[in-house]
């Protein structure tokens, strides 16, 4: 059987791993990295209940290592391809390791009118007349958008409690998501904050804290 994927965490976890989906979970030592893994023979079927065991387990091991980087639902690979997959990458490892360290993740979510939610353009191909490198900066912005005006007084006033920042334009069925990246010790502090902020208007939810799944590169 091949292994079911949940997270690659810094360390051993401080007690007990406990189950996956449906068995127990076991550490795999790769490198500079423990993969948090569970035993299965196939994908769990894409349904609620297992996308919620899946991010259950993320959570519960997010509270009992220094740092996690969460794996995408549904990863399932033999030991040899999850080495593979990770090989000569352990300075990125060790880099997103350092970023999410001792920190756990926010969301931010503005209701989107209807009609709105296309998302960000893509860059396209390359058209006649325009250079390399303004082509270069212009798939750069469109991969890492910039929140919009909108969203300034929030960042604002939130700026000195989060240590990073992912925005990500919304789509046809989601709408438009901002995430903080904030040190355990004040998320407290950020909650009390955002409280605040939540409630001087209608269109903003927030939700956390969480592990930090928007804030981990695509490993495997």
């Amino acid at each position: 059987m091949a292994w079911y994927v949940f997270a690659l965490v810094d360390a051993v976890p401080s007690s007990r791993p406990g189950t996956g989906i449906s068995g127990p979970l076991s550490m795999l030592r790769l490198g500079h990295a423990f993969a948090v893994v569970e035993r299965r023979a196939d994908v769990p079927p894409v349904e609620f209940g297992s996308l919620e065991k899946h991010q259950d387990v993320v959570t519960r091991l997010a509270s009992r290592v220094p740092a996690i980087l969460p794996v995408r639902f549904g990863t399932l690979v033999d030991r040899e391809a999850l080495a593979d997959a990770l090989a000569d990458r352990d300075d990125e490892i060790t880099g997103a390791f350092a970023l999410v360290r001792n920190r756990v993740q926010f969301t931010w979510r503005k209701r989107v009118a209807r009609g709105e939610g296309r998302g960000a353009d893509k860059p396209g191909p390359k058209r006649d007349g325009v250079s390399g490198t303004d082509y270069l900066r212009h798939a750069a912005r469109a991969a890492k958008p910039a929140p919009p005006a909108a969203w300034r007084a929030l960042r604002s006033k939130l700026a000195p409690l989060f240590a990073a920042e992912r925005y990500q334009p919304a789509t046809a069925t989601l709408p438009e998501p901002l995430y903080h990246l904030v040190d355990r010790a004040s998320s407290g502090r950020y909650a009390t904050v955002a409280a605040g902020l939540r409630h001087t208007t209608a269109t903003l939810t927030m939700s956390g804290p969480w592990p930090p799944f928007a804030f981990v590169p695509e490993l495997l």
